[in-house]
C-alpha cells in the first residue's frame, strides 16, 4: 500500500470491521476511528487534527521522537510503567493493614510500645518466616494480587493503576486485550513466581534480583518489553 495517498481505511489490524486507521503515505499510525455509516462517492478521507495543521504531530506519531509499535501504537514510557505499578500497590497495602488489624497485631504493638515485652514477642512471632499468620498473609494477598491483575487485564487491558497514567497492556500480534493465558503467564513470571521463590531458604535473593531486572527491562530492551511482557508475548502502550 506504499503508493496511496493518505487517508482513513480500514484497519488492517482491527479484529473487527468497522474501524478505520489512519494511512500517512508511507505507514500505519496508532489513530484509528470509527467508520463512518455513509460516505459520499469521491469524498476524499479527513485528516486527523494534528494532520491538518502545521504543528508538530502528537509524540508517537510519524516523525516524533516517542518509540512506537509496528503496527504504530505508542509504547509506553518507563516512567508511565512504574507510575502504574506504584498506584496498583495502594490496594494491597490497605488490604494487609486490614488484615493485621483484625487479627490483632497493632493490639500487640500499642501493649509493646507500653513496655509489655511478651505483647512484642507475640508480634514478632506473628510475622516470623514460616509462622502460620505470616503465610497465611502472604497467600492471601498473593491470590489477591492474581484476581486483580489477571481479572482487570483480560477485561480491560488496563489495571486500575494504568488506566490512571494511560497505559494499556495489548498482544504482541495484534492490537487486543491480552487472552486469559497470556494475562496470567504475565502474573506469574512478574510476580507470582518470585514472590514464592523468596520463601525458600537460598533461592529468595535471587528472585528478589530478577524482580528488580524485570522490572529494569524495558529501559534497554529494543520492543520496551519486560521479562514478563516476552514471556506472554505482551507490550504496554499509551491508551487511545
Amino acid at each position: 500500500m506504499s503508493e496511496q495517498p493518505a487517508g482513513w481505511y480500514p484497519d488492517p489490524y482491527a479484529a473487527l470491521p468497522g474501524t478505520e486507521r489512519w494511512w500517512d503515505g508511507g505507514q500505519w499510525l496508532a489513530q484509528t476511528r470509527e467508520a463512518p455509516q455513509h460516505q459520499a462517492a469521491g469524498h476524499a478521507p479527513a485528516a486527523p487534527a494534528w494532520a491538518e495543521r502545521s504543528e508538530p504531530r502528537p509524540s508517537g506519531y510519524a516523525g516524533a521522537e516517542a518509540p512506537r509499535t509496528a503496527d504504530g501504537g505508542v509504547r509506553a514510557s518507563w516512567s508511565a510503567r512504574l507510575g502504574a505499578w506504584l498506584i496498583d500497590l495502594v490496594p494491597f497495602v490497605v488490604l494487609s493493614l486490614v488484615l493485621l488489624g483484625a487479627f490483632g497485631y497493632f493490639d500487640l504493638m500499642s501493649r509493646a510500645v507500653d513496655g509489655d515485652e511478651s505483647a512484642m514477642a507475640e508480634a514478632e512471632a506473628m510475622l516470623a518466616p514460616g509462622s502460620g499468620f505470616g503465610t497465611g498473609l502472604t497467600l492471601a494477598i498473593l491470590v489477591a494480587h492474581l484476581l486483580y491483575n489477571v481479572g482487570f487485564h483480560v477485561a480491560t487491558g488496563q489495571t486500575p493503576g494504568k488506566r490512571l497514567v494511560g497505559i494499556r497492556v495489548r498482544m504482541v500480534d495484534e492490537d487486543r486485550r491480552p487472552t486469559p493465558r497470556a494475562a496470567l503467564v504475565r502474573w506469574i513470571v512478574q510476580q507470582g513466581g518470585p514472590q514464592l521463590l523468596t520463601a525458600i531458604p537460598g533461592v529468595g535473593l535471587i528472585a528478589s534480583v530478577f524482580t528488580i531486572v524485570d522490572h529494569l527491562f524495558p529501559l534497554w530492551d529494543k520492543e520496551g518489553q519486560a521479562i514478563h511482557d516476552k514471556a506472554a508475548r505482551t507490550l504496554v502502550v499509551r491508551a487511545r
